[in-house]
């Protein structure tokens, strides 16, 4: 693959740079300790082994909440915490993160009051809330913002708020701005062994997985935000290390709106696994999930197990009028949750989902758990952990508390109409544009974009903004991560490969052999989820 001057650059220079902070894995946490360091003044590189949010963190429920079910669990310091940071990305990113609202049905008379009981409490941990409160709705008020509810025996149910988000394009946009904030920021960078002065960590070696060259980091003190991996990274270090990780597999699976009738989203409280499962409306598609299976291998591109997809399924059956079956379902996707259990008996159902912080004797930080709603205080309870350990000097405080993310100037909840306007759009397209993009967007598109495949509104502009300015090096980064479409319809992500694969080649100067080879990895991910649903 052609190196752009860019990337050869940065390469040269994370080579000869000693560095305050080494942060890898460029997921959630990695990417929004990145940006909190670089804010506030220290030098920072992170390195990332395949594409940002290629993990974990692209396959989330796709809500920034407390957690209703943690108020069984008696979470309330997890609640809070996650309610506040819900207020502050809704003002941080309000192209990306939206107020919801949700029915929660009810079909026995004593459930409506039980459960008003516990969203009074969810609603004063909320504290000064940008959503509104929860408030008990009759039958026909239930079935206005969810049609397809199953109306026998259906009493009326509770609506509530919380919030909806674009997980991927957040955490592009946290590693962008982490970029434009001074931090240097590698992606397809292989870690392969630690540098140690004195039984003490002092750098890593890597190895680009694009131009195979290898390089040595050096700095002050190395994170370790791997997810799934940070067992592979903390035995790289110290080869006897005990596994602290209980992954865990949890899917979702994708359906018209035609299909599942709403306006809202529906929370399903009973399930026959004692979890909780969502039926969200997302980019104009609707998502059911999630699951929570143990799992003891971790793969790269994890796919559903059959029972999971069965499921899902019954338990969509069981709550709505609409008869679901596998024909019905447009794409899925997988995610594995990078939990930690010093007690590794534990089910992975009971196992708190707070971050938690390991230090090596060799000075290895390692942090894992918690969730994409209190993702910028892991990174800024991080970098205090790092700027200790590493015994760095104090510089700014933390600034993440108001910032704006790339996209907020110039956004209104109404750009969308804008758009559709000045492109001729449908108002499905302008909106995707607008929440992706935020203010953004018109310089983005420019005066005429050019249609990438007729009739589908997604533009090459786009395209060349993922390449300058998102990381964007191959078609599953472009058709997964920054644009949405194999997680929403795998037909049409087969459609658009080519496609995007010819417009790749011209921006990264890709010879013939290296579009084929993308292009592969995009249809054989297509075909392998598919092969899954079939």
């Amino acid at each position: 693959m052609a190196l752009s001057k860019e990337r050869s650059k940065t390469l040269s220079t994370v080579s000869q740079t000693q560095y305050d902070v080494l942060i890898l894995g460029g997921g959630a946490t990695g990417s929004g300790t990145a940006l909190d360091l670089a804010l506030r003044g220290y030098k920072v590189a992170l390195l990332e082994k395949k594409d940002f949010a290629s993990g974990t963190s692209s396959r989330s429920t796709k809500l920034i909440h407390g957690g209703v079910r943690y108020l069984a669990q008696f979470h309330f310091k997890l609640i809070h915490e996650a309610l506040s940071e819900r207020k502050r990305l809704l003002q941080n990113a309000p192209h990306l993160v939206k107020p919801l609202p949700f029915i929660l049905p009810t079909y026995s008379w004593y459930e409506k009051p039980y459960f008003s009981i516990g969203l009074t409490m969810y609603d004063l941990l909320a504290g000064t809330s940008t959503v509104p409160g929860h408030k008990r709705v009759s039958k026909e008020e239930a079935l206005d913002l969810f049609s397809s509810l199953k109306k026998q025996s259906l009493k009326g149910g509770i609506k509530y708020y919380d919030a909806q988000f674009n997980d991927s394009r957040l955490n592009v946009a946290t590693i962008r701005a982490a970029k434009e904030a001074g931090a240097e920021i590698l992606s397809r960078i292989e870690v392969t062994g630690f540098l140690k002065e004195n039984g003490k960590i002092v750098g890593v070696e890597a190895k680009d997985l694009i131009s195979k060259k290898k390089i040595s980091i050096r700095s002050q003190v190395v994170a370790n935000t791997t997810g799934v991996w940070i067992d592979s990274i903390r035995k790289l270090d110290d080869p006897a290390a005990e596994p602290v990780l209980s992954p865990s597999q949890g899917i979702h699976l994708v359906f018209s709106k035609e299909k599942i009738p709403c306006t809202s989203a529906m929370i399903i409280p009973k399930t026959k696994d004692g979890r909780v499962v969502f039926v969200i409306p997302w980019e104009g598609k609707v998502i059911l999930g999630t699951t929570d299976t143990s799992i003891k291998s971790i793969e790269e591109e994890p796919l559903p197990f059959k029972e999971e997809v069965d499921f899902l399924l019954q338990t969509g059956n069981d709550y709505l009028d609409t008869k679901l079956t596998k024909d019905d379902i447009e794409s899925v996707f997988s995610g594995l949750r990078p939990l930690i259990s010093l007690d590794q008996s534990k089910n992975t159902k009971s196992i708190s989902r707070e971050e938690a912080i390991l230090v090596s004797p060799s000075g290895l930080v390692t942090m894992s758990g918690g969730k994409w709603s209190t993702y910028r205080k892991m990174g800024e309870d991080l970098s205090d952990r790092l700027i200790q350990e590493g015994k760095l000097s104090e510089k700014k405080e933390c600034s993440t508390y108001d910032f704006p993310f790339p996209g907020k100037e110039g956004y209104s909840s109404d750009l969308y109409k804008t758009l559709q306007n000045k492109y001729s759009l449908s108002k499905e397209s302008a909106l995707r544009l607008a929440d992706s993009f935020g203010g953004e967007a018109e310089s983005i598109l420019g005066k005429k974009p050019k249609e990438l495949k007729k009739g589908t509104e997604y533009f090459e502009e786009e395209i060349a903004h993922f390449v300058e300015k998102e990381f964007a090096l191959s078609v599953t980064d472009v058709l997964a991560r920054r644009w949405r479409v194999l997680f929403l319809d795998l037909k049409l992500a087969g459609e658009l490969a080519e496609p995007v694969a010819k417009s790749l080649m011209k921006l990264l100067k890709w010879t013939e052999a290296e579009k084929k080879s993308s292009l592969k990895e995009c249809k054989d991910l297509i075909q392998s989820l598919q092969a899954t649903i079939d």
